[in-house]
């Protein structure tokens, strides 16, 4: 407002008079948020300094000469016309005041001043404006605020006591976000955080599990709010329940993502222990809350592991959408030490990683066959490999099924059997048939390299020389008791059992 200052009239005691007479036509005062100075009315919670009522406050002797409107309804007589205030405001009684109007700000609240009143009535117990307007710990005349969410609460209480509380019925008083089509993108940012939203956890146990906690979330947030994150946002029910939102879309086009660590991820060793939790969270719908098809293919590129359901489980996760969440990204996950490499051997031959799950053979042949850059052997290895391969120095069968990969090279290159019982390999000795034994039992494998089972047989098993293979104090009925297939391989009996 402008205000201005008039000559004072002569005649003080007509003007007061005057003013008197239309003290209920001045009640406009009474709810607008109008300062000292004349500004136009201020948006509900903002910090201007609110009209002064107690000043005015033997001019009005009721709420309702002013503000008759409100409580039937009817918005053209919630406020009193602007020239009501000028017969006092005249610049000769009071300075001259301007008024525009009032214009309510834009909220997302159910509450009716009508509808309120009639359900007091209903309830027996009518609600008075000081119920909602008065002055906390004020009870003089025209000392008024506007209402607040405390004073709702006096009436309306939840549990907690507390206006964002857990357990507060918020449609109650609030419409939901997409049925407040008024409210700018600038208030929606502004809208306050919930105390109980900022606990430990929160984030890993925020879903609504019942009708009335969906419709609470709906009173702030949209469709959009929740597929920021869940990279499943299309198969949770709770958040195709949610309206779409173009404010909200704007509001978090462009926020990251959060995805707190759950502390059943804490465990030692969860990277290499999580399918299990995975193959038992219904195929992997609770994964799928955070990870995606493409961030578990990361690691998991070969088979389908020990259960023979991983990739089922993975293919059950989302694929990312454009505008939708990317879930979480695994890239920088390091599954192995920094020196495995170097001791790998030990874990493969152990059983405890099932290797095949993330790697193919030929990732183990590019080193291990030495036909990379990443080579197992030294370059000339196959022309000197003799030695090492008896001595044991290497056990080639890590890595090569000597049966086949051997006897292959050596027939080509003619090393055939007749040659090797006279070369380097059996020695040279003219009667190594006869004492081939102790270097079997040394490097059977060695053995495997050129001969088969079949060659033992000839002599050793029961349909052909019956020589007997073992050495002095073989304890025969030791063996058949730990292993009686071995001894079928060449007995056709077990020897000690009828």
């Amino acid at each position: 407002m402008s205000m201005g200052r008039g000559r004072r009239n002569a005649d003080g005691g007509a003007r007061v008079s005057r003013r008197r007479s239309s003290m209920f036509t001045l009640l406009v005062a009474l709810l607008l948020a109008t300062g000292a100075s004349g500004q136009q009315p201020t948006p509900r919670g903002a910090a201007a300094r609110p009209f002064p009522h107690d000043r005015h406050a033997r001019l009005f002797p009721s709420c309702e000469g002013c503000h008759a409107g409100i409580y039937q309804g009817d918005s053209a007589r919630f406020m009193p016309p602007s020239a009501v205030c000028a017969q006092c405001h005249n610049g000769d009684d009071r300075p001259v005041v301007t008024w525009s109007g009032y214009a309510p700000t834009a909220n997302n609240l159910t509450f009716t001043h009508a509808g309120h009143l009639a359900a007091s009535k209903a309830a027996g117990a009518a609600a008075q404006c000081v119920s909602c307007h008065a002055a906390p710990a004020d009870t003089s005349w025209m000392h008024v605020r506007p209402a607040t969410a405390g004073a709702c609460l006096a009436c309306h209480q939840n549990r907690e006591g507390v206006h964002l509380a857990q357990d507060a019925a918020c449609t109650t008083c609030h419409t939901s976000l997409a049925q407040s089509p008024a409210l700018s993108k600038s208030q929606i940012a502004a809208f306050p955080t919930p105390a109980w939203h900022t606990t430990p956890g929160f984030l890993s146990a925020h879903a609504p599990k019942t009708a009335g906690a969906v419709a609470q979330c709906a009173t702030c947030h949209s469709r959009e709010s929740c597929q920021r994150c869940h990279a499943n946002a299309r198969a949770v029910p709770a958040i195709m329940q949610l309206a779409t939102d173009a404010r909200v879309k704007e509001l978090v086009h462009g926020l990251a993502a959060t995805y707190p660590t759950p502390a059943s991820h804490d465990v030692e060793r969860w990277r290499t222990s999580h399918g299990a939790a995975a193959l038992a969270s219904a195929s992997g719908q609770g994964c799928a809350n955070c990870h995606t098809q493409p961030a578990c293919k990361s690691c998991h590129v070969g088979g389908k592991g020990t259960s023979g359901r991983a990739n089922d489980v993975i293919a059950a996760l989302p694929v990312p959408v454009k505008d939708g969440a990317p879930g979480v990204q695994l890239a920088s996950v390091r599954v192995h030490a920094a020196d495995f490499l170097a001791h790998h051997k030990t874990t493969a031959a152990s059983g405890r990683l099932t290797c095949t799950q993330c790697h193919q053979q030929r990732e183990c042949a590019s080193c291990h066959a030495g036909n990379s850059s990443r080579r197992y052997h030294p370059l000339d290895f196959s022309s000197r490999h003799a030695t090492s391969a008896y001595a044991q120095d290497q056990t080639c069968a890590n890595c090569h099924r000597t049966e086949n990969f051997c006897r292959s090279c050596h027939l080509q290159n003619k090393v055939t059997a007749k040659g090797a019982r006279t070369g380097t390999a059996h020695t040279g000795q003219p009667l190594w048939l006869l004492q081939h034994g102790q270097a079997a039992r040394l490097n059977l494998t060695g053995c495997t390299t050129c001969h088969q089972q079949r060659d033992c047989l000839r002599c050793h098993g029961n349909s052909g020389l019956h020589v007997n293979p073992h050495g002095p104090g073989f304890d025969a009925a030791g063996m058949s008791s730990r292993n009686k297939q071995m001894c079928a391989t060449c007995h056709l009996t077990i020897p000690g059992e009828k």
